[in-house]
């Protein structure tokens, strides 16, 4: 498989990353899974939460045991730790403080003071953590936050995303109406969190004000007939509108039930130009506007994580661990104003 990595690179930043997850879930495997089929990382290790709900084996090769014995395996060096949200921080600290490096599935139900908790935790422990944001490897937002880094465009004054896809609502393991609803349910929250994490990086600046809520519809599965028409339990549309402190502001709108899938993708208004289908928009010192195709290489999220924790303890590396994770906490504060709105 190919990489970017320079050619004089050492062979120990070149050596494969040995894995692990805390936790059997889907999610969890599905890491081990992925990090298979990459030659720069070997899952070697699961660690058992929940002995009921969970798979006994996770992938052939891989063996499964306790957190305690996580902890203290010195073949591991990083670790996705899953898992319940209420011990999801708890697991992670515990992780840090063995001396792996670690890797947070995000939730809507993790706090702002667990994300400070785990900051300091990650710079006492001198190790790599973060927070793994799949969706940011989309091209789409990966141009968008290419042309807004460049300032070509000039300051962002305006983001807006809108996507209504009901095939995000059709997980693994949906097989009936109830697994349905609270697929859905837990699915919106989670796409939720990650628009919002990409709309505070593309603003890049602190919220003054939001105005959200979230709504349901009713889920058509199947042919359309009243036995596949769900009245969903979980919420199924999210609506929200975000002002900052500098002026500008973000429209977001989220949906799972639509049988068509429609979307404008990222839309980024800058003073001098934007983003939107691909394409850079800027306006030149004569007045006139010109557009041009944004071309970008591809990203794997996989190879980031083993490039950063082969290359730690590097000051750069540290430094962008830190700014990540300080951005993972403005989220949180985000996200927790906007779920305090919709309970209102």
């Amino acid at each position: 498989m190919s990489n970017d990595y320079r050619t004089d690179e050492s062979q120990s930043e070149l050596s494969p990353l040995r894995i692990a997850t805390v936790g059997l879930s889907v999610d969890a495997v599905f890491h081990l899974e992925a990090a298979a089929i990459h030659q720069e990382l070997i899952p070697v290790a699961a660690a058992r939460i929940d002995e009921v709900s969970e798979r006994s084996v996770p992938i052939p090769g891989c063996s499964v045991c306790s957190i305690e014995q996580l902890a203290e395996r010195l073949d591991v060096e990083a670790v996705f730790v899953c898992g319940p949200v209420s011990s999801r921080i708890d697991n992670a600290v515990r992780m840090l403080r063995s001396g792996k490096h670690v890797v947070v599935e995000p939730s809507s139900g993790l706090k702002p003071d667990q994300f400070q908790w785990l900051i300091d935790e990650a710079a006492t422990c001198d190790r790599f953590c973060a927070v793994w944001r799949p969706y940011h490897a989309e091209p789409d937002f990966r141009r968008a936050e290419q042309v807004v880094a460049s300032t070509e465009a000039g300051r962002v004054r305006a983001v807006r995303f809108m996507r209504h896809d009901m095939a995000a609502a059709m997980l693994p393991g949906a097989n009936s109406p109830a697994s349905r609803d609270y697929l859905t349910d837990s699915t919106l929250s989670d796409l939720v969190g990650h628009r919002i994490a990409q709309t505070l990086a593309l603003v890049n600046e602190p919220m003054k004000a939001a105005t959200a809520m979230f709504g349901r519809e009713p889920i058509c599965f199947g042919n359309g007939d009243s036995a596949q028409r769900v009245a969903p339990a979980g919420n199924t549309m999210f609506h929200a509108f975000l002002e900052f402190e500098n002026g500008a502001t973000a429209s977001l709108d989220i949906g799972l039930s639509c049988p068509v899938p429609i979307s404008t993708g990222w839309i980024v208004q800058a003073s001098q130009g934007g983003y939107h289908s691909g394409r850079q928009h800027i306006t030149v010192e004569d007045g006139e506007l010109y557009d041009v195709a944004v071309d970008i290489e591809p990203f794997d999220l996989y190879l980031k994580l083993h490039r950063f924790v082969r290359r730690w303890p590097r000051d750069d590396v540290r430094e962008l661990c830190q700014r990540s994770l300080h951005a993972e906490l403005a989220v949180a504060d985000v996200l927790r104003e906007i779920l305090d709105l919709s309970s209102r």
